[in-house]
């Protein structure tokens, strides 16, 4: 879903890597905090994937397929399909 969504998003005028919107989609979901970075720039202060709850896991998909849907975004994934 990451692939899907940096192939086919701009944002903001950029192409992101699947990792970044990782990060941005992760952002999202907990609310993470923000701090400034040593070398100016910002750096998210935030839970990894792999410390999630199947139920928070669930949650970023769910929250992954509306953006998706909202920026018309067609899944490779069969499963996926209809969701966009």
């Amino acid at each position: 879903m990451l692939s899907d969504v940096s192939r086919q998003v701009d944002w903001y005028g950029r192409k992101l890597s699947p990792w970044a919107w990782k990060d941005i989609f992760t952002a999202a979901l907990k609310k993470q905090d923000v701090v400034p970075g040593i070398d100016g720039g910002f750096v998210v202060l935030g839970e990894h994937t792999s410390r999630m709850t199947k139920a928070q896991m669930s949650e970023l998909l769910e929250l992954m397929m509306a953006f998706g849907a909202n920026h018309k975004v067609a899944w490779s994934d069969p499963q996926y399909e209809g969701t966009s």
